[in-house]
């Protein structure tokens, strides 16, 4: 008696949506809300996350059409949002988020939870809200998020 073996190809893996990140998730739906009027709401999800993956050629482009202001800080802010939301997710301890933009000059982000100052962010003009790629608008979120939770962790009790 002969046995052959057969080879199968393995099953190929499903790749895991880029865009299915829990940060990119909640920034899409910080978007989406600050969307009132509907502007973008035939984007893609991905369309208005590529926005803020910009090259120095793209950025030199956006910084002299005013056509992106309003996108800009709709991003800018939804940015901050995202991060402010999964803080409070995470400490359990309500969040609260003021974004002051101004054209050219330094913008700012503060986070609080639950009383504590746990993040600021001085931002040089908001049009320059931009990230190499998308793992590092990840990463930069991320480590947010990382170092607000374990400052509100020295001064409010909670389990993360």
């Amino acid at each position: 008696m002969v046995q052959a073996i057969t080879l199968e190809n393995p099953p190929k893996l499903n790749k895991l949506n880029k865009f299915q990140h829990p940060f990119l998730q909640e920034l899409i739906k910080q978007i989406r809300l600050a969307d009132s009027f509907g502007q973008y709401s035939d984007w893609s999800d991905e369309l208005l996350i590529e926005q803020l993956i910009i090259s120095s050629d793209q950025e030199e482009l956006y910084s002299k059409n005013l056509n992106f202001e309003t996108l800009n800080q709709l991003l800018t802010k939804a940015f901050y949002k995202a991060i402010g939301t999964i803080i409070e997710s995470k400490t359990g301890h309500s969040t609260e988020i003021f974004i002051h933009l101004r054209s050219k000059e330094f913008s700012s982000a503060v986070i609080s939870c639950g009383g504590v100052l746990v993040l600021y962010s001085l931002i040089w003009g908001y049009r320059r809200l931009s990230f190499l790629s998308l793992s590092e608008l990840i990463e930069s979120a991320e480590t947010n998020i990382r170092n607000a939770v374990n400052k509100a962790s020295l001064y409010l009790n909670f389990v993360y």
